[in-house]
């Protein structure tokens, strides 16, 4: 709380200041001895309550607050006189005073005074704040700057910082079904953001994803600038409290920035890498010098984007994604011989807090605990019927009968007469549960094994299609290009070695 104590009396000034300081709240109090001090100081940076005297040398009270109401609008005028006159107090009231107080003064009056001002001053810093977050959710959720917005009391210079808080959890945390991951995040930042805001640090809370948070913060003055750049730090220890095993929290944040327009496009390049939090993190954030590294490996790079696909092909229950995305993120963890400790422990901690299974990693660091990724399939299938046991027994042996001879002559009528089923039943239910066609799930079967086959050196394509079932070159190309986005002979050369 910033507050200025204005009187030509050296001893008044004194006895005020003691009142003040003896009712034990945090204040930092300035003295002005002539209403010209006044001005200097209000003007230097605007306080959140004045203490003034009517009566000065040169400017009185009342004239030095005329002369700098435009520059403190927010602040709160106490006036302080030796003379009861009714003159004097309207006029003050005219100004905006919320208060007038004769001398001497009464301790208990002063502190119930503060009290108020404190209670009204934190009302402003709040209504400051929710205006400058309305501002700011239009621009970063639009993508475009705000209007222009008014300059904070007291501004000499804007500094800019935002932090991003990523929440991975098991999809069955967020449906309410795991067990309680504790407190939302949203509520540990709000309750930090509202004990640190004022109106010379504006702080807005961006909700970007079911699960980004995004932290804004502009700071008008360098007391400010600096209470900014330690939010990092204090919101650390706050989500200490929410680690667990069941809840990954990864922090990013930019660098300081002049502007706005500055800081919109540092958070783009942050989100644009956040996949790399499946390989990276920990409690301290991180920034654009640490990512851009991991960035520019081709291994981590793509590794890091193959494990964010597979959470969330596992998240919305797309089985095939899922398959598919645990032999591509095997292949490429596999494509390097060693990896430092601290990317395979956090992509282990990151696929177990997303897709909420134990994963066993043996001491040797072989690659024990990828191959366990696609036992997650089977349980996501259980999860995805609701239906008696019969119907869920007879789709996982349609399922794994599937897996282990998609290469032959499958057909959807030759399928239902080895299960007993009517053609019809069986392909509406598992459209149904598996949220593919029938076909679509043969083919894409077909298409993983024939990417396998293609990057062994000499393997020709018309010998990759006969193997995955195709008999037709042409026929296997089209769909080959539909699916993985390339033809199979550019894939083979892309990727024999």
């Amino acid at each position: 709380m910033n507050i200025i104590v204005a009187d030509d009396e050296m001893l008044a000034r004194e006895t005020l200041r003691g009142i003040l300081e003896d009712t034990g709240t945090a204040l930092d109090i300035r003295e002005a001895g002539s209403g010209q001090e006044l001005m200097d100081l209000v003007r230097r940076q605007p306080p959140d309550i004045a203490f003034v005297d009517i009566r000065m040398p040169g400017k009185s009270g009342l004239e030095a607050i005329q002369e700098v109401l435009p520059f403190a609008p927010s602040t709160q005028w106490v006036m302080l006189t030796g003379y009861a006159e009714f003159e004097y107090a309207r006029e003050a009231i005219k100004l905006g005073a919320v208060e007038y107080l004769l001398k001497p003064v009464e301790p208990e009056r002063v502190e119930h005074i503060l009290k108020q001002a404190i209670a009204k001053a934190g009302k402003d810093s709040l209504t400051y704040c929710r205006d400058f977050e309305a501002q700011l959710i239009s621009a970063f959720q639009e993508q475009s700057l705000p209007e222009p917005m008014p300059p904070s009391p007291g501004k000499t210079g804007e500094s800019w910082l935002a932090l991003i808080i990523y929440e991975d959890k098991p999809a069955q945390a967020e449906s309410g079904s795991h067990a309680d991951t504790g407190l939302p995040v949203s509520r540990i930042l709000r309750e930090l953001m509202n004990e640190c805001c004022s109106k010379e640090l504006l702080l807005a809370l961006v909700m970007l994803g079911k699960a980004e948070y995004l932290i804004i913060g502009k700071a008008s003055t360098d007391k400010d600038r600096r209470s900014l750049l330690r939010l990092p730090e204090q919101m650390t220890q706050r989500l200490q409290q929410l680690a667990s095993s069941t809840r990954l929290l990864t922090r990013m944040m930019t660098r300081e920035q002049l502007s706005l327009s500055s800081l919109q496009d540092e958070v783009a390049m942050l989100r644009a890498l956040s996949h790399l939090r499946s390989v990276v993190g920990g409690t301290a954030f991180l920034t654009l010098n640490e990512l851009k590294p991991l960035a520019d490996s081709p291994v981590y790079a793509k590794a890091g984007r193959i494990a964010a696909e597979l959470a969330q092909a596992y998240q919305r229950e797309d089985y095939v994604s899922f398959i598919s995305c645990c032999e591509k993120l095997q292949t490429q963890w596999a494509s390097v011989p060693v990896h430092p400790a601290a990317h395979e422990d956090r992509l282990a901690a990151f696929l177990h807090c997303t897709l909420g299974i134990e994963l066993s990693s043996e001491p040797q660091r072989d690659l024990a605990w990828l191959e366990q990724l696609p036992e997650a399939g089977a349980s996501m299938l259980k999860k995805k019927s609701n239906d008696d046991p019969a119907k869920l027994d007879w789709l996982e042996a349609v399922i794994r009968y599937l897996d282990a001879n998609f290469c032959g002559d499958v057909t959807v009528a030759g399928v239902a007469e080895r299960f007993q089923l009517s053609p019809n039943h069986l392909s509406t239910h598992f459209h149904k549960k598996m949220g593919i066609t029938f076909i679509q799930y043969v083919t894409r079967l077909r298409m993983l094994r024939a990417q396998e086959l293609l990057a062994i050196p000499g393997m020709k394509v018309c010998e990759a299609a006969e193997q995955v079932g195709y008999y037709s070159t042409r026929h296997f190309t089209n769909l080959f290009k539909e699916i993985v986005g390339c033809y199979p002979s550019e894939f083979s050369k892309n990727h024999q070695r």
